[in-house]
């Protein structure tokens, strides 16, 4: 099943109901999915995926002056480079779209497993000016589960889950509980609970953040001071019980294996 842009459209099957859209610069939206019938998402969003180049001695045919990074093209309609289309497969459906940005080739892709698995990812194409860049794909997660309030942020530390009380910044270091999740969030009244873990082979980092209004996914170019998104937006805003909005950033260094496919697993439990 294919469709075209800028359309609002639902997928009801496998155990979920999810409305998505094509926007203008943060890639294909997912967003007010619920899970047999509970609400696990308001919504989640692509809306960086920048490239650091290392070299500083490009050799430009055109002997134009071309920047050494960071680069950004918008994922989005005007990027877009094929429909988006609709896909079942055992156990599940997913959705995927591709992306020309410039010299950049990406293929965004939702999945949705009737376990409660979702795979947020994105197949990065490779190419570039040269060899020594790394691609740090941005999704932003504002989970509501079971509802907006009434949820705490976890983080897996020293063997067990500790409680993140306040705003801050979670880099996976290795370690995570038996099925390999790093990062969870839990609705204090149900106890369902949406976890996170990293993708093989991926360095990645989370950053919990009190939601607003004028984050960088809503106002791009606002970041405070010169910090990258989102650690600009990184306080001490209290998180339990509030709306949280979590940024998952991946570190991918280009090689020879490309393509690769970047993004985490999330796991929905409780309903």
């Amino acid at each position: 099943m294919s469709t075209s842009n800028g359309n609002d459209n639902v997928v009801t099957k496998s155990n979920w109901k999810i409305h998505w859209r094509m926007t203008e610069s943060a890639g294909l939206m997912i967003y007010l999915a619920d899970y047999r019938g509970h609400r696990v998402l308001w919504a989640a969003e692509l809306p960086y995926v920048t490239i650091d180049h290392q070299s500083q001695d490009l050799d430009i045919e055109d002997g134009g002056n071309v920047g050494h990074g960071p680069f950004w093209v918008p994922l989005g309609h005007r990027t877009q480079a094929g429909p988006v289309s609709c896909t079942d497969f055992r156990g599940g459906f997913e959705l995927s779209v591709d992306f020309d940005a410039g010299l950049y080739q990406y293929t965004q892709i939702w999945r949705f497993h009737e376990d409660g698995r979702m795979a947020p990812w994105l197949t990065i194409h490779g190419g570039g000016l040269h060899d020594a860049h790394t691609y740090h794909p941005h999704w932003r997660f504002d989970f509501d589960v079971d509802g907006a309030g009434h949820d705490a942020v976890e983080h897996f530390d020293d063997g067990r889950w500790t409680r993140v009380s306040e705003e801050g910044w979670f880099p996976y270091t290795g370690e995570a509980d038996d099925g390999g999740f790093v990062w969870r969030q839990v609705d204090f009244g149900s106890g369902a609970s949406v976890s996170i873990r990293p993708h093989h082979w991926e360095d990645a980092e989370l950053f919990a953040i009190q939601h607003r209004t004028n984050d960088a996914a809503s106002s791009p170019h606002s970041a405070a001071g010169a910090q990258t998104f989102p650690a600009a937006y990184v306080g001490n805003a209290p998180l339990d019980g509030h709306d949280v909005a979590l940024w998952y950033v991946a570190h991918v260094h280009y090689d020879t294996a490309f393509p690769f496919t970047a993004g985490p697993w999330i796991r929905v439990s409780g309903f």
